[in-house]
């Protein structure tokens, strides 16, 4: 289950990083954090969800 937060944790990070290290003025980069993290976060929280149900 622990994996599951870090994911979420991840995403969030890869969500926020263009502009932690100062990327976002390059277009193409800056929407792939994006998008790679919302994805991801998206994702995780389908997978904890999924994870609670069945217990």
């Amino acid at each position: 289950m622990w994996q599951l937060w870090l994911t979420g944790l991840i995403g969030i990070w890869v969500l926020i990083s263009p502009w932690v290290y100062r990327f976002s003025s390059n277009t193409g980069a800056l929407w792939n954090s994006i998008i790679f993290g919302a994805v991801t976060i998206i994702l995780a929280i389908w997978a904890l969800v999924a994870y609670k149900s069945k217990q």
